[in-house]
């Protein structure tokens, strides 16, 4: 579910970027899943792409509470409750040759997500990324790390910094359906009041 969530904000931000101006060219995949920690020294020569990583995953604890049972027919069917998950993840624009068409896409997707921050099946039509995930919604939150947090990401990367923008995707929904228990209701309660 993580990766086709995240393959799924790439082909949204792909969708949207060659929509505008001056994005003329611009090749098919131009948004790629990459961990910018791994470039070497020869890629970043030869950067021309805007590339998402996750950096950090949390649980979102207020989805904690959920019941894990449900009533099907006569039966109590149990099974653990989903895992609901906070991804952050980070857009880095390395344009290596011009720091201004850096700048530029990184605009470009904090515009993008300012107009349209919440995605579903119904408002986000995707030729592949919808076929995997089946119901779900995201929503996505501009994420604003110290000078501190940020130095330590951007070290914990490689040290290598490129203009980036970071946001918080909230409720990925992580569910098995994996049956752990199954009962039948208790219907009634009979009391025996016999005395010795």
């Amino acid at each position: 579910m993580i990766y086709q969530s995240l393959n799924f904000l790439a082909e949204q931000v792909n969708a949207y970027l060659p929509t505008l101006d001056g994005n003329d060219g611009m090749p098919e995949k131009f948004v790629v899943l990459k961990n910018v920690a791994q470039l070497t020294e020869q890629e970043i020569m030869a950067l021309d792409n805007v590339f998402i990583t996750l950096v950090n995953i949390s649980e979102e604890s207020t989805m904690k509470n959920i019941p894990n049972y449900v009533q099907e027919g006569g039966n109590t069917i149990y099974r653990n409750a989903p895992v609901y998950l906070n991804l952050y993840v980070l857009f880095s624009c390395c344009v290596t040759q011009s720091y201004e068409k850096s700048l530029k896409f990184l605009s470009q997707i904090v515009t993008f997500f300012q107009g349209k921050n919440s995605f579903t099946h119904q408002n986000s039509p995707s030729p592949t990324g919808s076929r995997e995930l089946k119901d779900f919604k995201f929503t996505l939150d501009l994420f604003s790390p110290t000078f501190e947090q940020a130095n330590y990401l951007w070290s914990t990367l490689g040290g290598k910094q490129f203009p980036y923008v970071l946001y918080r995707m909230r409720l990925v929904e992580i569910f098995r359906d994996h049956r752990t228990e199954s009962r039948g209701v208790i219907r009634e309660i009979e009391l025996n009041n016999s005395t010795s």
